[in-house]
């Protein structure tokens, strides 16, 4: 398949620029609107006749030169209409530079002008002489419309049964008992007895070889009372597919019928009751109403029933309501060689044939892990032991394979044959990278747009759209996950290459490359520095509209030569990032036409003044350019920037950058009392997107000024920073006006206040004005009173940080009258409020009822919190002045708290009352710290948190438990304990130490009343002990040998300690470190007595010295 197949897509695009935008630019042009139109129509006659183009042309040479001719026309009509919309804006930018006082246009703009419209006429014509030509030629080779009926929307593929040879299958165990698991729980079902289980991955992977060994396992079959497979493929009939499933049910063969009705009604009967697992194998539809419609008669099945769905698209699982899916991943590389082996020499044996399995390997990896590629060339190769035959195999790609023995494109070619339009259009133009590519999203979306891939719509913005093309091309197995980013599989990279392979082309240096001409996008290998762009081989491409300069690892290109850029007047992408270029020729300026021009990472100090000519450029990349000092001046006259990426430092330099209206990410503004840099240059900038963070707002003169920004029609933006500078000097009084000024749009959903002087937050952070709020962060501000946040219905996450003027959280703050207070606040943080003493609230009232964390940091002055809901899932406590723990709302029990933290609390007393004495029995964390006054712990000690896991207590001297219990005083889940500076408690705990059969963790740190451990001894699942400044230890616990799981052992800082255990240590311990034991560290030096007890550790460290196995 060549170029041609995307030709469809192009000429759509061409339409909407004719109608759009040609017509409009050349409306007033004498002759020439009407030459336009007769352009579009003879596009539009010609389109009709593609599908019958594209479909003949594999068979038909004469209807594939058709299509280039008519491709190269469609090319050369956008080229025209680009280039001279951009010549018409030249113009206007020079006749904005006249004389405002000069009523009449001087001689030389009116011969400019009637120039300009000669040309167009000439080149117009010429094109529509073309275009007669080629539309004669169509009736020659007998082209014709297609209707929708006599149109191919399908192929005939072989079908699919639940028969296979579980022998030649390899690598899919672990798949296949996760599908069993999947179709044998009880999960997915909801309220329906049904669940939907989608299996997707790309063509090739094996969908339908994974279920049909699950559908023939034992357990299944044991499991469902029916069991039905049923291959759709790409049409899908509703009353086809009820009649195949009927049939299949073993229903009563002599029923025939095609009334739907009667159909569905006796499918429904047949099911009625039964467990059932049906697999829809190949499965393309995404037109849910004809789903339902199949649907219908599948609900009679008993609870538990199944449908497992394969496909290539994860659009098709969702529509039909499918749990998660199932994401069938790669081969590894020894599976594939299993299968190919298997295909590729009689029996699998390779052992006669070394030389050729080493190939075979290589060929193998290249594959991927596809299954069907290792399955089609080790075919392709069985029984032949010409090692040239495999060698060439292994040099090619699956697409320059010989058409009828490869039946791997094939395949995959139905994929893209299921793509609409303008996402073949995409696809395709991924074959200019080299395979195993790391493709980013973001900017992968930007050079389609830059290069008009992208159908303009009135809802949404372009990037938007393309961020959707982009989703469902990866829905569609067409992309792949990798880390962060994406990667194309070798064989779709293949196909890509295949459909575009006169469009876009990988420049090789020992090549020839006759068809330069006809290439429209090329990347450029740059592997030795500058001696590659030296032999002008970029001067044969003409045409280009891409060119990705790809640098190697140790490539270096300070610079271009200057006429690199002469020729190239079609370029519309220009991506050199990387580092090394220091320097960008003048000439860049003559591509008129540039659209993309990433820069990223180079080592540019300067950008070419005549950068500021590329009227048309959409996206220019500068980011990470650490050597760039700044941007020309002239770069606010490029008018439609969407995307300007550099770092604060160059775009806070750019005075007047409100000239940039197209603009749609400005992260951060600095407001400066200079011209072209107020924060009036931010009044027409309406489509900024994202975030914009406004610094230096105490350079704003006052509230009229602020009105200026218009932030209320910024509808685009969804977090806005509003931050006035450190220590500034300014009126309190006038700033409120200038808060009050810079209200934002009402779909805001992130604010931050940082900074602010005034007395009181403004007066729009309400309810009416901002009811989409799920964010609020206020910083460091000086208001006294908080604003009415508790009436925000959405917001989510509260942050209050040095807030010091506020003494009293009131009804004010939490909203008056209202029945629920912050209802749907989960986050709520409390930070640096030194003066803030009294926290006013209604017992009827319910405050954050979906509140999950709370964080009360550094406000010594507050003696008491709200009641808090059950939802609380984590509450942290530092340096506040509370007398006890927080209660639950209504006394609610159990509540949902996994951690509570609390440091530094010098009046907290008593845990008898509040959170621990409700018995939080979901409590995993629990950590109290520096607490010197805290005496009592809860009535049972910590023996009703079954959950708990991690226990952490330091420095609380005081702290004792009331009541000895039997089985100790911890429950049997702990994990990990650390006691430092608590003797009294550790003297009581160690003593419950044997009951802990999870214990992995322990620690004990000063605590010098302790003398000895236990005899008891410890749990043997421990792994990790320490043992430091207790200085009336007398000896190590007993029996530490029989801990066998001891991996790691620390000792420091235990003067009393004579020696290690008579038994010596166990045998798995890894690490052990000795620090300030004088005793126990003279006798493990070399001849000392305990020396032999730590022969068998591999880690040793004493005193800072490290002793390795082979000193010992």
């Amino acid at each position: 398949m060549a170029a041609e197949a995307i030709l469809g897509a192009f000429m759509q695009t061409l339409f909407q620029k004719l109608s759009e935008v040609a017509l409009d630019q050349f409306s007033s042009y004498k002759g020439i609107h009407g030459k336009l139109d007769t352009l579009s129509s003879t596009l539009s006659q010609l389109q009709a006749f593609l599908d019958d183009a594209e479909a003949k042309q594999l068979a038909d040479a004469s209807v594939r030169g058709w299509l280039a001719k008519l491709k190269e026309v469609a090319y050369d009509i956008d080229d025209l209409l680009d280039s001279y919309s951009a010549k018409s804006m030249h113009l206007k930018q020079r006749q904005m530079k006249l004389p405002t006082k000069a009523s009449i246009s001087p001689p030389t703009s009116f011969l400019r002008r009637n120039l300009h419209q000669y040309r167009i006429k000439q080149k117009i014509s010429s094109i529509l002489e073309r275009l007669d030509k080629i539309a004669k030629e169509r009736d020659t080779i007998g082209l014709q419309i297609l209707s929708g009926m006599s149109r191919c929307d399908t192929s005939e593929r072989p079908q699919s049964s639940s028969l296979v040879d579980s022998a030649a299958v390899f690598g899919r165990e672990a798949d296949k008992e996760e599908i069993v698991r999947l179709v044998l729980s009880d999960s997915g079902h909801n309220s329906c007895s049904v669940s939907v289980i989608p299996v997707v991955g790309m063509g090739g992977l094996g969908k339908t070889t994974l279920m049909q060994m699950a559908y023939h396992d034992d357990r299944v079959k044991e499991h469902f009372q029916l069991r039905i497979w049923i291959y759709v493929s790409e049409s899908f009939d509703e009353r086809k597919m009820t009649q195949e499933t009927l049939e299949a049910a073993a229903y009563d063969q002599s029923f025939v019928s095609t009334n739907m009705n009667m159909l569905q009604e006796t499918l429904s009967r047949a099911l009625q009751g039964k467990r059932y697992l049906l697999v829809l194998d190949d499965v393309w539809n995404e037109d849910r109403d004809k789903w339902l419609s199949y649907r219908a008669a599948l609900l009679s099945g008993g609870f538990g029933s199944k449908i497992v769905v394969t496909s290539r698209n994860e659009n098709v699982g969702r529509i039909m309501g499918g749990i998660e899916p199932y994401r069938l991943q790669q081969l590894s590389d020894d599976d594939s060689w299993s299968v190919f082996k298997s295909h590729a020499f009689r029996d699998g044996d390779c052992s006669a044939q070394p030389q050729l399995e080493v190939i075979g390997r290589d060929i193998v990896k290249k594959l991927k892990g596809l299954p069907l590629a290792s399955k089609a060339l080790g075919s392709l190769l069985f029984c032949k032991t010409d090692e040239e035959e495999w060698k060439a195999i292994l040099r090619n790609d699956i697409w320059e394979l010989p058409a009828d023995k490869n039946n791997i494109l094939p395949a995959l070619r139905i994929s893209y044959n299921h793509l609409p339009p303008y996402l073949k259009q995409c696809f395709a133009f991924c074959s200019v990278y080299p395979k195993d590519y790391i493709f980013r999203r973001e900017k992968l979306v930007k050079i389609w747009l830059a290069l008009g891939f992208i159908r303009q719509s009135s809802k949404r913005r372009l990037e938007d759209t393309g961020n959707a093309y982009f989703n469902e091309l990866l829905s569609r197995s067409f992309f792949q996950p990798y880390k962060d980013n994406y990667v194309m599989h070798d064989a779709m990279h293949d196909l890509a290459k295949s459909i575009s392979v006169e469009d876009c082309d990988q420049f090789e240096h020992e090549s020839r490359h006759e068809s330069a001409i006809k290439i429209r996008h090329l990347s450029f290998p740059c592997k030795d520095g500058g001696k590659c762009m030296q032999s002008d081989p970029l001067y044969g491409y003409r045409k280009l509209r891409t060119l990705i300069i790809m640098h190697g690892h140790k490539s270096k290109m300070s610079q271009l030569p200057d006429g690199v850029f002469m020729k190239l007047q079609f370029l519309r992408v220009l991506d050199m990032h990387g580092r090394g270029l220091k320097e960008l020729p003048e000439s860049i300026g003559n591509l008129k036409q540039l659209r993309f021009l990433d820069l990223t990472s180079t080592e540019i100090k300067t950008l070419p003044l005549s950068i500021v000519k590329l009227y048309n450029l959409q996206i220019l990349k500068l980011s990470d350019c650490n050597s760039l000092r700044e941007v020309p001046q002239g770069i606010t006259k490029l008018t439609n920037i969407r995307h300007l990426e550099a770092s604060t430092r160059i775009l806070s330099s750019i005075p007047g950058i409100g000239c940039l209206i197209c603009l749609q990410e400005l992260e951060e503004f600095i407001v400066r009392k200079r011209l072209g840099h107020k924060i009036t240059e931010l009044r027409n900038m309406d489509q900024l997107h994202g975030q914009l963070s406004i610094r230096g707002l105490n350079n704003v003169v006052d509230g009229q000024e602020a009105l200026g920004a218009k932030l209320r029609t910024k509808e685009h933006l969804r977090t806005l920073h509003l931050i006035w500078d450190e220590e500034c000097i300014v009126v309190p009084s006038e700033h409120q006006e200038v808060l009050e000024g810079l209200q934002p749009h009402l779909d805001l959903k992130e604010l931050m206040i940082k900074g602010f002087p005034g007395a009181r937050l403004p007066s729009w952070l309400t309810s009416s004005s901002l009811p989409n709020l799920q964010t609020i962060h206020i910083c460091n501000c000086r208001s006294k009173v908080l604003p009415p946040l508790g009436q925000l219905p959405f917001l989510k996450n509260l942050d209050i940080a040095g807030a010091t003027e506020v003494t009293q959280l009131g009804r004010e703050f939490t909203g008056f009258g209202q029945p629920k207070c912050f209802p749907s606040l989960e986050e709520l943080l409390l930070e640096d409020m030194p003066n803030l003493r009294e926290w006013i609230f209604d017992d009827a009232q319910q405050l954050f009822p979906q509140l999950t964390e709370l964080g009360l940091i550094r406000c010594p002055n507050l003696k008491k919190l709200p009641p808090l809901p059950s939802t609380l899932t984590s509450l942290r406590i530092y340096e506040s002045g509370l007398n006890s723990l927080p209660e639950l709302h209504n006394g609610a029990s159990p509540s949902s708290l996994t951690s509570l933290y609390i440091n530094d609390c010098p009046n907290l007393k008593s845990l008898r009352v509040g959170l621990l004495a409700r018995k939080p029995t979901a409590l995993k964390s629990l950590t109290i710290a520096h607490c010197e006054e805290l005496v009592s712990l809860p009535k049972e000690c910590f023996r009703p948190l079954i959950s708990l896991q991690s226990l952490h207590i330091y420095k609380c001297p005081c702290l004792v438990p009331w009541t000895a219990l039997d089985g100790g005083l911890l429950p049997t889940s702990i994990e990990d304990i650390r006691l430092n500076s608590c003797s009294q408690l550790a003297c009581v705990l160690l003593n419950g130490l044997r009951y802990l059969p999870h214990l992995r963790h322990f620690e004990i740190a000063d605590c010098p009343d302790i003398s000895n451990f236990p005899v008891d001894g410890l749990p043997h699942t421990l792994q990790f002990l320490e043992i430091s400044s207790c200085d009336d230890l007398q000896c190590l616990p007993p029996s530490l040998h029989e801990v066998s799981s001891l991996e790691t052992l620390l000792i420091g800082n235990c003067p009393e300690i004579e020696c290690l255990p008579e038994e010596g240590l166990p045998r798995g311990l890894k690490e052990l470190y000795i620090k300030q034991c004088p005793l126990i560290n003279q006798r493990c030096q070399e001849g000392g007595v305990d020396r032999g007890k730590i022969a068998h550790i591999t880690d040793i460290e004493i005193d800072g010295d490290v002793i390795l196995p082979e000193q010992i």
